[in-house]
Order: C-alpha cells, then sequence, then structure tokens
C-alpha cells in the first residue's frame, strides 16, 4: 500500500483522487493549500504528491524544490486547468513523473498512478540489489523484509526508528541506512544514551563551553554538532532522560540547540537513526517517554527478526564467521560437523546473534589447532539447554533451562560459603522449578524495596541498580504498585 498527497484547493479534485486512490487500496491524505500541504509533506513520508499550480497561498511550480526536500523524496505529478508550454518545460526540467491537464478521467489517474508506484518499487529494488550491508548475514525473508526497509530509509532523510532484542545487530542496521544514503560522505555519530548520567548525556548531545560546570576545563563539540551534514545515531533512546526528552523534541523541531554554558544557537542538518529494545509504546503509558517524540521518532520503522526466527541463516552465518576469525588469525579456516549444526539450529539464541559471535569464538578458543568442530566444542550452557529442550519434548513436557552461570550464581547467594543445603523434610518442601523459585524471590524483592523506600522510585530504582524504565517493567511483571 502506497501513501498518496493531494494538495489542491478545489474540493471536486480532493474527492475525486481520494475516491480513486482509496478504491486501489492506497492511503491518501489531501490539504487544499500550499502551507499545509509543504507541511504535511515535511512531517510524513508519502510516494507520490499530487500538486496543484494555482493555489491560494502559492504557486505550486515555485515550490517543486521544496516538495523535493521533503524527507521521503516523493514523486511529483503537477495538476493544472491553466497548462502553458512554458510550465509544462519547468516541470520536465524538475524532474516531476507527469504534468496534468485537468479534467482528468479516472482511467488516466489509475493508469498514471500505477505507472510512477511501478517505477518507484523497481528503484527500490535496484537500491536493495546494490544494498551496501557489512556483517548483515543471511537471506531469510524475516531478514530481507527488515533490508527492504533498510533501502526504503535510505533514499529518504526521515527520522528512522530501529526497534529490536538485544544482540539483533541495531548499530548494523543504522550504519547500512547511513552507508547507502546520499550522506554517506559524511559523518557517522553514534551515541549511547544508556551510557552516561543526566548530566553528562546533556553535555555529549549538545556540548558545551568551558567553565559551563564543574570539571568542564575546555569547550566541547555534542554529538549534534559532530553529525551536521551526516547520520546521528542514538542507541538506546528509550534511556533518554525526560527533561532531554523535552529538549531533544526542539531540536528536532528546529534543527537549533544551545550548547551547555552558551548564549548563542547554532544549527545541524543531520538526520536521525535511533534504536530501542524496549517498548516505547509502554513506556508512553507509564510516563516514561513523551508521546509527542515517539511520534517524530517513528516517521519510519524497522523491527529486527531475533536469530530465532531465521534460522536458515545460521549456516551462512558459521561460513561468515569461521572466514573472518580464519583471516584474522592467519590461520586455516576451520569446518563444522554435522552434530555442530545440528545443536546450534536445536538452540534458541535468546542472545541473538551477539551470542552466536561469542559462542562460535569459544568453539574456535576451545578447538585449539584442530581443525573441525563438534557441538562439545560450544559452550556447556548452550548445550545444556538444548539437551534439557530435547530431553522435555521426548518426555512430552517443556522444561526451561537456566545456564549453568545463573545456576551457580543462584547457589551462591542462597548458600555463600559454598555449602550443601541442610535436608528439608518432605512436609515442608514445595517442589517448584528453578525458574519458578527465582520469580518468587525477585517479586518479593520489588515488593520489599518498594516497602522499604516507602514507594520512592527514584530511591527506589537507586537502591536496585537499575535504571526507572526497568523498574517499572519489573513491578508491571509482578503486579506491584507503590
Amino acid at each position: 500500500m502506497a501513501k498518496i498527497l493531494v494538495i489542491d484547493d478545489e474540493l471536486l479534485i480532493r474527492t475525486m483522487l481520494s475516491e480513486v486512490i482509496g478504491s486501489l487500496g492506497h492511503e491518501v491524505v489531501v490539504k487544499e493549500n500550499l502551507t499545509e500541504g509543504l507541511a504535511t509533506a515535511k512531517e510524513t513520508c508519502f510516494d507520490v504528491i499530487y500538486l496543484d499550480v494555482l493555489l491560494p497561498d502559492g504557486n505550486g511550480l515555485e515550490s517543486i524544490n521544496d516538495i523535493r526536500l521533503a524527507s521521503s523524496c516523493p514523486e511529483l505529478i503537477i495538476m493544472t486547468g491553466h497548462a502553458t508550454p512554458d510550465d509544462a518545460e519547468i516541470a520536465v526540467r524538475h524532474g516531476v513523473w507527469e504534468y496534468l491537464r485537468k479534467p482528468f478521467t479516472v482511467e488516466h489517474i489509475v493508469r498514471s498512478l500505477t505507472r510512477v508506484l511501478a517505477f518507484r518499487e523497481q528503484k527500490r529494488q535496484q537500491l536493495k540489489s546494490s544494498l551496501k550491508r557489512d556483517e548483515i548475514i543471511g537471506s531469510s525473508p524475516s531478514l530481507m523484509q527488515a533490508l527492504d526497509l533498510v533501502a526504503q530509509a535510505a533514499v529518504t532523510s526521515v527520522n528512522t526508528l530501529v526497534q529490536g532484542k538485544t544482540g539483533t545487530g541495531k548499530e548494523l542496521f543504522s550504519r547500512a541506512i547511513h552507508d547507502n544514503s546520499s550522506r554517506s560522505s559524511k559523518p557517522f555519530v553514534a551515541l549511547d544514551c544508556a551510557s552516561f548520567t543526566e548530566t553528562l548525556l546533556e553535555s555529549h548531545l549538545f556540548g558545551h563551553k568551558k567553565g559551563a560546570f564543574t570539571g568542564a576545563t575546555a569547550d566541547r563539540e555534542g554529538v549534534l554538532q559532530a553529525a551536521d551534514g551526516g547520520t546521528l545515531f542514538l542507541d538506546e533512546i528509550g534511556e533518554l532522560p525526560m527533561q532531554q526528552q523535552s529538549a531533544f523534541l526542539r531540536v528536532l523541531e528546529t534543527k537549533r540547540f544551545r550548547p551547555v554554558g552558551a548564549t548563542k544557537e547554532i544549527t545541524s542538518d543531520f538526520r536521525l537513526v535511533v534504536a530501542t529494545n524496549k517498548d516505547l509504546r509502554e513506556m508512553v503509558r507509564l510516563g516514561l517517554f513523551r508521546e509527542d517524540l515517539l511520534y517524530r521518532l517513528r516517521g519510519l520503522s524497522i523491527t529486527l527478526p531475533p536469530l530465532r526466527e531465521r534460522k536458515e541463516d545460521l549456516s551462512e552465518l558459521v561460513t561468515w564467521w569461521l572466514d573472518k576469525r580464519a583471516d584474522s588469525h592467519g590461520q586455516q579456516v576451520k569446518v563444522v560437523s554435522d552434530d555442530f549444526m545440528e545443536t546450534i539450529m536445536a538452540y534458541d539464541w535468546p542472545g541473538n546473534v551477539r551470542e552466536f559471535i561469542h559462542s562460535m569464538d569459544r568453539a574456535c578458543t576451545t578447538v585449539g589447532q584442530e581443525s573441525v568442530l563438534y557441538s562439545t566444542h560450544l559452550p556447556v550452557e548452550l548445550r545444556v539447554s538444548v539437551a534439557r529442550a530435547e530431553t522435555g519434548k521426548q518426555l512430552g513436557k517443556k522444561f526451561d533451562a537456566p545456564s549453568a552461570t545463573e545456576s551457580f550464581y543462584s547457589a551462591q547467594k542462597q548458600h555463600p560459603m559454598g555449602t550443601s543445603s541442610p535436608a528439608q523434610s518432605v512436609g515442608g518442601f514445595v517442589p517448584q522449578s528453578l525458574k519458578e523459585h527465582r520469580l518468587t524471590k525477585e517479586k518479593e524483592y520489588i515488593e520489599g524495596l518498594l516497602l522499604h523506600t516507602n514507594g520512592d522510585i527514584k530511591l527506589a530504582h537507586t537502591l536496585a541498580g537499575v535504571s526507572r524504565g526497568h523498574l517499572y517493567e519489573l513491578m508491571k511483571k509482578h503486579g506491584c504498585s507503590k
């Protein structure tokens, strides 16, 4: 489904185009003047824009360049009831798809729109086929769907939100958007919003002047300024404090900001890509994220598939990693056995590609100088998880498989000296899985923490050593309230 904008002051034309375009299954937005039309084109991604020439507040032909600057680079169809050869030449020289004379028929609209959308799809597919996708390995349907959206994002300057679980490669996809865009020769500047305190984050975002605060011994350029002309990538955008969210929203609207301690504003022409593994809609509901900022961030959204949903890519990933490691270590490329592949195919990869790389690296280290990798070379935690899952299937039951590391630390917390627990009477022992036991203890901890802090969320998340958002997630998970 395409998204179409119609800018025309004639009600009959707006109604006709809306009905025809809607009947073809596309979404259509209509505006009756140039001012509203241009504002809408800048805020929303459109595939095609129908633009009238003579409008109450301006000439459509004179606004072609402004339309061209819209973030989605839409195809343009000029409409006029007063066609002239000179205007037709201007339109063609500015690269419009068609110079359309009024009145026009339904058949003409259908034919013209079908062609322009086919042309736009062809351009997108060409870009997709030649897409620079360094270290994004695989060709599964879910991965190709994500890369299709990367190709769409690359030809625009619209704000893009990349979502996905930890380890799915959010920064890699964000870099791919930049590398395939017209800004690829300019800087790609990344900032992890979860890595700094609120004060330091403000300084890293906006920069600061010497003497702005204790420790500011020199002027510092922020990432907003460093990304001028290029792409700004903000990772873990859900960790952006509310105060910075308000300030950053203004930056997105004006592309102007003031470094900490400065008296004058500066401008920056950056393209924004943000990433998160959190549910921003839920954070909005909890009052942890501004709804208006979320709307501005998700001009285009890309959700990355977890590795368990694209296991057909594992064989290609294995080959890629073994080749890469052999090159970096100056060694012969290792090969894998059938049982190695069977094991990694049976695993769910909760840590996604990041966990896969670490597991492959450990396996290659374990095998030493030998040339064949067997399943026994994989990490114990991985093999335990697979063994438990397979045994559960055979018994017709589901077993949750905590990692060996989790089991070890759980035991250490209960018995710091490493001694075994005293025997319990049959009547006093309630059998439950280790996962259920951990959930019970986690809930008791959250309830006790909230009681101890008298419901003070700021103090509670500080004492717990987790972010405010994480604490709210735990409270929701266990049904706890202030």
